[in-house]
């Protein structure tokens, strides 16, 4: 037994946990900016050896670029610089106050045009012909606790969209569903 230098250490090829290959311990043990030849013989995967470089890049936070040479003859492997984890990882976004409010009135906004959307069919399919009017006055009556002009904002996007759809028909300010679709 012997003492080592910090040099002699970092020379010394060290064998990875459990049953590392030749080549695996070979490419762990490359400085940033050397380069390995590894040649048919050396290689007895069905694989070529990109998979384990991938692997080594993966767990190991290291950077590889790997070729084949031609002719069949083997691989070209040189390691590049050291991927820095801290880097990678996204910092855990905090959000504001405002972001969650705005987050909150989205919900809040969606669930209100679900319900009128609901509210807006429930009423045509009783009426069969609704007048717009009508339909706005039932609407504002019907969710009186929210903003009116928002209501009428939101009814009239339903209706355009519904309309453009083909699933109701307006003439003379009147809504209707159509018997037939008429766009097929």
């Amino acid at each position: 037994m012997r003492k080592l230098t910090s040099s002699e250490f970092d020379q010394l090829p060290i064998k990875g946990k459990g049953r590392s290959s030749i080549v695996f311990n070979s490419l762990i043990n490359l400085k940033e900016g050397e380069a390995l030849l590894i040649e048919r013989k050396d290689w007895n995967r069905k694989a070529g050896p990109s998979t384990l470089v991938r692997y080594i890049e993966k767990k190991h936070d290291m950077k590889f670029i790997c070729g084949a040479l031609e002719g069949g003859k083997g691989w070209a492997v040189k390691r590049m610089e050291t991927i820095k984890r801290e880097a990678q990882k996204q910092k855990p976004v905090v959000k504001s106050e405002k972001q969650e409010e705005k987050e909150i009135i989205s919900k809040d906004n969606l669930q209100l045009k679900s319900e009128l959307i609901l509210f807006y069919l429930s009423r045509i399919a009783i009426h069969k012909i609704e007048r717009i009017e009508d339909t706005l006055k039932a609407t504002i009556m019907h969710f009186w606790k929210e903003d009116k002009k928002l209501l009428e904002q939101y009814l009239n996007e339903i209706i355009m969209s519904l309309q453009d759809q083909g699933h109701i028909v307006i003439e003379n300010d009147k809504t209707y569903i159509p018997l037939r679709n008429s766009k097929i």
